[in-house]
């Protein structure tokens, strides 16, 4: 089994499936046994992600049921409970359902973000990982960090003869992917905490209107691997040991001023 999750786009992008969707996916695909089946329990889901299970109206359990109806309604499961009836339960539960995966949504070819284990667990244990460090956590979830990480991911430029990076505004972001400017801009901090990112800001440039007031353009964040991964003889992925994430941002920089 491979050491990462693949994150398809469509589900990155589709804010229908709110904020919960990528950790939903990481979960079926961290759970995923040798024959494509996921056992799972409301209580274990929400322990693994380091939440307290809550079954009332509007919490974690009913919102993490609400995600896993909308991917059987999409196909991305052969079998599975009744998710609509699971809405409404009125306690914790235990008892452990089995959901049978369709490997053709969940193996897709491209158009994907890879997230690595070690990552997820980091993530998941982001505010223990961080306690020492002067970041503020407040009000973000591991949720909300690998959705992030996912679109970074999956609009990283791949094409090695170019920089390996992505570059984006966090209005655009938001856009994207449903979650607000501020939660972008500290995501994009903890990430980088956390050493799964390095970023950058471009320098804002002035310009005069045609009343020959000064303006200044707001210009995008750039966005690198804190490591990069190749193929060694065996087919194996190994660290690039030569890969630099400051000097590929430094790259990028200077083709975006150029253009």
């Amino acid at each position: 089994m491979p050491n990462y999750v693949k994150i398809p786009r469509e589900i990155i992008y589709d804010t229908a499936l709110s904020d919960k969707r990528v950790i939903i996916f990481s979960y079926l695909c961290a759970r995923r046994s040798l024959d494509d089946t996921v056992a799972f329990s409301t209580t274990e889901l929400c322990h693994w992600s380091k939440l307290k299970p809550n079954y009332r109206e509007g919490k974690i359990n009913q919102k993490y049921y609400e995600v896993l109806l909308l991917l059987s309604h999409y196909g991305y499961f052969i079998e599975c409970p009744d998710f609509q009836k699971c809405l409404t339960e009125n306690s914790n539960s235990e008892k452990f359902r089995l959901i049978k995966l369709n490997i053709d949504k969940f193996d897709v070819l491209d158009n994907f973000g890879i997230i690595y284990f070690d990552e997820i667990q980091n993530i998941l244990n982001f505010k223990t990982v961080l306690e020492n460090k002067s970041i503020d956590c407040t009000r973000v979830s591991s949720a909300h960090l690998l959705l992030l990480l996912s679109y970074i991911r999956v609009n990283l430029n791949r094409d090695t003869l170019k920089p390996l990076c992505c570059y984006r505004q966090y209005k655009k972001i938001s856009e994207d992917i449903g979650i607000s400017e501020r939660y972008v801009s500290k995501c994009i901090e903890i990430l980088a905490a956390l050493e799964i990112i390095e970023y950058k800001a471009m320098y804002r440039k002035s310009y005069e209107d045609t009343l020959g007031k000064k303006h200044y353009r707001t210009t995008p964040k750039i966005f690198a691997d804190k490591r990069h991964f190749v193929k060694n003889s065996f087919d194996d992925s190994i660290i690039d040991k030569d890969y630099d994430a400051l000097r590929e941002i430094e790259n990028q920089i200077k083709l975006l001023e150029n253009i």
